[in-house]
């Protein structure tokens, strides 16, 4: 038996921190019943109006949001004093727990469903980009937290993305309190992390991070702290997927490329442009991307959960709702008794905010707006995608047709190294060799650089040649190359005869 919400069944924890709780819930009675995630607030959170004005419309934007690839929120309301939101259940995982999943049964993703995964997710991202409001007018959605946290894989096959309303708040959250809000570093734009203005090309980026690291089975960009994630998100040094991983079709890397370019006129100009040319790679290299087949990959993944929850008592075991009584959420000594409920299918055109003679969830009294707001919009950004558990180890994909690659000796359980050493020459030899602007020596040079001062800018130049500059990055092999052109020869006309022209050029046909 769940514990009694209104008209919901509590019947197990997801997750819950001091600013509310996740829950898997039970709505409905006998054969109408249906499983529904609840995201519930904490009641003195929602005292402040600026939170609360941020979270409804946020709620009410995101209810317009109906696509197949976007994880519905089906409707927002307060119940006994307490704020929730009503979204899809999706019966399966987010990516990063599959991709751990799949490495500690000793398996890889197939190529095909990376492709498969990468082109919904982009489907639901354009869908979420192009739409408008009531009166036509566009959102301007930006997810800003793409990443594998917030793709979610059923066991049905189906792709679903999550936390757009909640990414959209955390945005303003962040312009209001520069610096106190952070976001994912390691799935950041260049743009993003340099705190400018984003549109559409920034979850392209994001997503683009996601499929070269599924491809790789490596991560892009991780520092050893956020600063010098930071670091390397902006320097956006980022190799061709098969130059690090050698199974990867070498026609996924321009695709991959264009994605991840530095600058956004250089990107896809939308998602859609992702997806069509991920499909169409797919299509021309018959590489099975079919949804079926992603269900059945799955569901071979997950065979003992998937039976373990087909039992009705799985719900009753371990459930973690020992406090998660109706009384346990304090109610605030304004709130309302009872229910009000705002439904996606009954919601009015524009910007009213009345159903049905009803204000949708009163707006509470004033108090201190900016902790509890930051505090409130982190809690809906990290819970909600699960416990983070850390950097996964190194998987290579399965590409179906292609040799497998020769397993490399597992790597030992060392601390890394903290400083990079790189061996740098040059052609010609002898060139003068500068570090972050700092004369260090001359080609052929071994440079030591502590890893939390990457990346580092190294500028090689010569008497008679172009300047050659390169990125030291944790991605940098051991050795760097870097040739050197000759300037060009500027020749000067003769100063007399020929009115001062040369004779042997011709200045027309």
């Amino acid at each position: 038996m769940g514990i009694p919400f209104g008209r919901y069944q509590l019947l197990k924890k997801i997750a819950s921190g001091g600013m509310g709780q996740v829950l898997l819930a039970k709505k409905g009675q006998d054969d109408f019943e249906k499983l529904v995630v609840l995201k519930r607030i904490l009641p003195h959170l929602v005292e402040d109006e600026e939170f609360f004005t941020m979270f409804r419309d946020e709620a009410k934007i995101t209810m317009r949001l109906d696509h197949p690839n976007i994880a519905r929120i089906n409707e927002f309301g307060v119940e006994a004093g307490v704020h929730y939101i009503e979204m899809e259940y999706v019966a399966g995982e987010d990516v990063r727990r599959i991709e751990k999943r799949a490495a500690a049964v000793g398996k890889g993703i197939p190529i095909g469903f990376i492709l498969k995964i990468i082109a919904d997710a982009a489907a639901g991202l354009d869908f979420a980009h192009k739409a408008r409001d009531a009166k036509g007018v566009p959102l301007g959605l930006v997810h800003r937290d793409v990443s594998p946290q917030n793709v979610l894989i059923g066991f049905d096959g189906s792709v679903k993305l999550i936390d757009f309303g909640v990414a959209k708040a955390a945005g303003r959250a962040q312009h209001t309190a520069t610096g106190i809000l952070k976001g994912k570093f390691p799935y950041m734009s260049p743009e993003q992390a340099q705190g400018e203005e984003l549109d559409c090309r920034s979850d392209v980026f994001a997503l683009g991070i996601v499929l070269w690291e599924q491809l790789t089975g490596r991560r892009l960009f991780k520092g050893e702290n956020d600063l010098a994630t930071q670091r390397l998100v902006r320097a956006c040094q980022v190799p061709a997927p098969s130059s690090v991983e050698p199974s990867v079709p070498a026609g996924l890397d321009p695709i991959t490329l264009k994605a991840l370019s530095k600058d956004p006129a250089e990107r896809y100009q939308d998602a859609a442009e992702l997806r069509n040319a991920l499909e169409d790679f797919a299509l021309q290299n018959a590489i099975p991307t079919s949804s079926s087949s992603l269900a059945a990959f799955m569901q071979d993944l997950y065979a003992e959960r998937i039976a373990k929850e087909a039992d009705p008592r799985f719900f009753e075991e371990d459930s973690g709702l020992t406090d998660l009584d109706v009384g346990g959420l304090s109610k605030p000594a304004n709130a309302a008794s009872g229910a009000t409920v705002v439904d996606r299918n009954k919601l009015p055109p524009g910007n009213a905010t009345q159903v049905h003679g009803t204000q949708l969830l009163p707006p509470p009294s004033k108090s201190s707006p900016l902790p509890k707001v930051v505090g409130a919009v982190v809690l809906l950004l990290g819970i909600s995608a699960g416990v983070y558990l850390g950097t996964r180890p190194d998987v290579k994909p399965v590409v179906e047709g292609v040799p497998p690659p020769v397993v490399a000796a597992p790597v030992e359980a060392n601390p890394q190294p903290r400083a990079l050493v790189v061996h740098i020459v040059s052609e010609p030899s002898g060139a003068s060799v500068e570090l972050a602007g700092a004369n260090v020596g001359q080609t052929p040079f071994d440079a030591h650089v502590e890893k939390v001062k990457l990346p580092v800018a190294v500028r090689l130049t010569a008497e008679g040649y172009e300047p050659a500059e390169a990125t030291l990055t944790d991605m940098t092999g051991p050795t760097l190359s870097l040739a050197m052109k000759k300037k060009v020869a500027v020749v000067k006309p003769p100063t007399g005869g020929s009115g001062g022209k040369n004779p042997d050029i011709k200045t027309s046909r």
